[in-house]
């Protein structure tokens, strides 16, 4: 999520965004770690918080150039996933849900789900917890965004991830052909990372399908789509998004 210079206003059904993304505005956000069993969140205030949900390292670093430009009026709470605990949709779910619970009361929050969590915040959204008055969905998908590798969801819990050469993971990873230009935000992310872990979220994406929850969501949704996106299949990032817009 790297922030540019200059106004930006995107809109999708019963949802707008209007950003001045020229401030320079830094916040301290909120991080809560979703295995902790205790969380340490803010008293309520007027404007609604931000709960981000993290992409497939699941630390929510690299949320840190977003928040660094975020408008101080808004508490973000940063959901960091266990780094040590190969956990599916489902576990996530409950994880999540208990960070969602400890917000306070009467506190409405935006929920903010990017590349993997997509699904995850969909699923919740779903559900319409109490306080949530907004979703966002970031560079991310409803259901598998590879179909023509569902065959190898049973061999993804036992591929060498970590050890592959730079040249395989580089499209998959940070959708670069050259191996030598991954990110350096993104492999310090990933670095503390359980192989383990990332081969269960890769599996974990491969047999999701939360299009049928995307249905039942009744609030607004904002679609964040990056134009030269090479990662995620231009199909996977934009006919899903049309269910959202024929929703009843």
């Amino acid at each position: 999520m790297r922030p540019s210079s200059g106004r930006c206003t995107t809109r999708i059904k019963g949802a707008s965004c209007s950003c001045n993304r020229s401030r320079n505005t830094c916040l301290k956000p909120s991080r809560i770690d979703a295995g902790a069993t205790t969380h340490s969140v803010t008293a309520a205030t007027r404007s609604p918080h931000l709960v981000l949900l993290p992409g497939l390292d699941g630390t929510g670093k690299l949320f840190a150039p977003f928040l660094n430009v975020l408008n101080s009026s808004v508490r973000a709470v940063v959901v960091a996933y266990p780094t040590d605990q190969p956990l599916g949709y489902e576990a996530l779910d409950t994880l999540v849900s208990g960070v969602l619970d400890a917000l306070p009361g009467e506190q409405s929050f935006v929920l903010l789900g990017e590349s993997f969590s997509g699904p995850l915040a969909i699923r919740i959204a779903a559900r319409a917890p109490k306080g949530l008055v907004g979703l966002i969905l970031c560079a991310t998908f409803a259901k598998n965004p590879f179909p023509w590798l569902g065959w190898a969801r049973p061999l993804a819990v036992y591929a060498p991830v970590k050890s592959l050469p730079r040249w395989v993971r580089a499209p998959l990873m940070w959708g670069s052909l050259a191996a030598d230009r991954a990110p350096t935000q993104m492999e310090r992310a990933m670095s503390g990372v359980s192989a383990a872990v990332v081969r269960q979220r890769i599996a974990a994406l491969l047999e999701v399908d939360a299009t049928q929850a995307l249905r039942r969501i009744q609030i607004p949704v904002l679609v964040l789509r990056a134009r030269g996106d090479r990662v995620l299949p231009r199909p996977r990032r934009v006919g899903w998004s049309r269910t959202l817009r024929t929703r009843s």
